[in-house]
């Protein structure tokens, strides 16, 4: 027998935490956390009988999550990676090359937009930004506040379900077709994609999947980067008066052994929003909520229509 970290998928990353480790499997999306008893034993020498005893029950967990290798796991890879589309536009060399877009799309953006963001200059600014480096973009006031009103009372009035796992301690509901159909119309449009998918120069399909979180005082959520199937990723902010003190940020950054070093941070402010385009790089995490009041926000990204709904016409 070998030891058990060289049982490991080799796709799995381990990252040190305080506490013991994570075991950060991106393609099912999932974090499984070890205590130090159980870090320590992916290490033992298996002709160490206790520790063989210790290794044995340890690789019953691990098995059952799908973390060790094997054709099972040879699969699990050959399978993400036929449903993976590359899109990326990156200069092969020098500076970025100038953003090329239908900026004047913007003007066909409906009202709800706030008439700043109806002009082609914001969106090209924005595109000229993520060329030059800027990954996580901020949209402030992408909405008038009416229709950031109108959106956040679209989803005070849905069911929630509870979420408590490992990774997240929340509520959600994920959207169905009729569900808060004013961001939905919106998100689908084809004037926002055409925007969006220059901004990020890759393309942007017109399936969406979209959550509508609430997140009470001590709820937060754990450090991940987003899904394979997701071309953009859009937060839309709906508290007002939200301030730096009563947490809930999205914090971005890069995973580190005592936690997430945070290197930018947003916050969900009615109306505002953040775009960015997720990969396996894109780590972020929301910080918890302090406040004694509810954080509401919603997240969607846009998909390929098979892997998500879609509202009219595309």
């Amino acid at each position: 027998m070998v030891r058990l970290s060289a049982q490991l998928r080799l796709d799995i990353l381990k990252i040190e935490t305080s506490t013991g480790l994570d075991l950060v499997d991106l393609i099912r999306e999932r974090i499984t956390a070890l205590d130090e008893d159980e870090a320590r034993a992916l290490d033992l020498d298996p002709l160490d009988p206790m520790g063989e005893l210790d290794a044995e029950l340890l690789r019953d967990r691990l098995a059952e999550a799908e973390l060790l290798e094997g054709p099972d796991a040879d699969e699990l890879r050959q399978s993400a990676w036929a449903g993976r589309k590359v899109r990326r536009v990156r200069p092969s060399d020098g500076l970025p090359h100038p953003a090329a877009g239908d900026w004047s799309l913007a003007a066909t953006l409906p009202e709800a937009f706030s008439p700043a963001w109806r002009t082609p200059e914001r969106w090209r600014r924005l595109a000229e930004d993520h060329a030059a480096g800027q990954r996580y973009l901020v949209l402030p006031d992408l909405l008038t506040r009416a229709a950031a009103a109108q959106i956040r009372d679209e989803v005070l009035g849905l069911s929630l379900t509870r979420l408590a796992t490992d990774l997240v301690s929340a509520d959600r509901h994920l959207l169905g077709p009729d569900d808060v159909p004013t961001w939905l119309d919106l998100l689908q449009g084809p004037s926002l994609r055409g925007l969006v998918a220059a901004v990020l120069a890759r393309e942007v399909p017109a399936g969406l999947v979209v959550n509508a979180w609430r997140l009470m005082r001590g709820d937060t959520m754990g450090v991940h980067p987003d899904g394979r199937f997701y071309a953009a990723t859009m937060s839309l902010g709906l508290c007002e008066d939200w301030a730096a003190c009563m947490g809930g940020a999205i914090a971005f950054g890069v995973p580190r052994k005592t936690g997430l070093e945070v290197r930018q941070r947003w916050l969900p402010h009615l109306g505002d929003a953040c775009l960015f385009a997720p990969d396996g790089a894109t780590w972020h995490a929301v910080e918890p909520v302090t406040a004694d009041r509810p954080r509401h926000s919603l997240t969607g990204w846009w998909v390929e229509p098979e892997h998500g709904l879609t509202r009219g016409q595309s």
